[in-house]
């Protein structure tokens, strides 16, 4: 069972704290230099009346949007009088863009008329000048929030960082770290620049069993979550918009509209990642068919464990288990240091890794000595392996 029942949760959410894109959760880990940084200067900015450019850089999922999304709704929590409009840059040009801020100001602002059957065949000059005219009729402080400004052609945006300056008009914006070259002489344009940086494995595991929390009021088996951010450590990069995309994936499942065992679910997760869809089994089943015969007979004994027992990891007592027996079943002698390099083998081509939840300080390089990791997964899915081992003996009539 992936969950143990009916656990009361003060804080849970539900289903929104995971689907809902503009969620934000009560606090936000391991992000609060960011958020106090952000909250003081924008609440001396109104106070002040001056106005701001500040851009967000991170890949997609970091956590840009929701440091934004946080301190906006603490200063509105305040009753700072400030208008916010939010546009997401991507698949718009600039007059759809002038246009989704013109209806959003409209939409908060009573008072401000706006004919939108005129401005929709309006040429980008007009939109422009009532743009400008329609902010100057806004009575509170003013700030835009363009996201994901990668999308949008650098000499425009200038245009608005430019007004911004003119007026008392503030801009933040948030962009991917896979810059467009132009996009890069944009980036001087802004007052301050906040460059966010990756997770540690226990702060990734920490976001994404808060966010479980928030969502589930059944608890979640922690092994899972583990088992989560060790595959987004392997396969992608350590940020939580891709925990959050998994965790939508298999919501049914964890809450438990579907019910599936262990191994079931971690096909679904492999699934996710872009890096496991593509694995070349010919060249996965070239390498193992030239492998010796007992690193063979290790993998199948490898592979039905994981299939039998339909674990998310396995231990390295069990792996030295596994390998005796694979010695034994063909009288073959037992040796630790043949066992260390078999294991630091399966690693370098993709079959085996070590959890990074096993507490060692430094996980840029494998140590030598296996026996420090506790914990292992299978990077490759277990059926997989199955198949080509089972190619492999058909083609050799393997006899045991």
């Amino acid at each position: 069972m992936i969950s143990t029942p009916n656990v009361n949760k003060s804080s849970y959410v539900g289903p929104r704290a995971l689907f809902d894109a503009h969620y934000v959760p009560p606090q936000i880990l391991y992000r609060n230099r960011e958020e106090k940084s952000l909250f003081s200067i924008l609440k001396d900015s109104f106070s002040d009346d001056f106005s701001l450019s500040i851009l967000y850089q991170g890949i997609q999922g970091i956590g840009k949007q929701v440091i934004i999304n946080k301190v906006i709704r603490d200063l509105s929590n305040l009753n700072t009088e400030f208008l916010n409009i939010q546009v997401d840059c991507r698949e718009k040009n600039l007059n759809e863009i002038i246009i989704s801020l013109l209806t959003k100001i409209g939409q908060n602002q009573n008072k401000i008329n706006i004919n939108f059957k005129s401005i929709i065949n309006s040429n980008l000059s007009n939109l422009w000048n009532l743009f400008k005219l329609t902010c100057r009729k806004v009575d509170h402080n003013l700030i835009f929030i363009f996201n994901n400004i990668e999308h949008l052609e650098p000499e425009f945006f200038k245009k608005f960082l430019q007004y911004g300056k003119d007026t008392s008009v503030s801009f933040l914006a948030t962009v991917n770290q896979a810059l467009k070259p132009s996009t890069l002489d944009l980036i001087s344009e802004f007052d301050l620049k906040k460059k966010l940086n990756y997770f540690s494995y226990k702060e990734l595991f920490d976001i994404l069993k808060q966010r479980v929390s928030l969502t589930f009021l059944r608890e979640v088996d922690k092994e899972l979550v583990e088992f989560i951010t060790d595959l987004i450590f392997e396969h992608y990069v350590p940020v939580p918009g891709k925990g959050i995309e998994i965790l939508r994936e298999i919501y049914p499942v964890l809450n438990q509209q579907v019910s599936l065992n262990n191994l079931e679910i971690s096909e679904i997760l492999r699934n996710q990642f872009d890096s496991l869809q593509t694995t070349d089994e010919f060249s996965m089943l070239s390498y193992i068919s030239e492998a010796e015969l007992l690193t063979i007979i290790f993998l199948d004994n490898l592979s039905n464990h994981f299939l039998k027992n339909s674990n998310l990891y396995i231990t390295i007592k069990e792996l030295k288990e596994l390998y005796f027996v694979s010695c034994e079943s063909f009288d073959y002698e037992k040796d630790m240091e043949e066992f260390k390099n078999l294991i630091t083998t399966l690693r370098n081509i993709g079959i085996l890794n070590a959890s990074k939840k096993n507490n060692l300080n430094d996980y840029r390089y494998f140590s030598d000595n296996i026996l420090n990791y506790n914990f292992y997964f299978m990077v490759l899915n277990p059926r997989q392996l199955k198949s080509i081992l089972d190619a492999i003996f058909n083609k050799n009539n393997f006899l045991f």
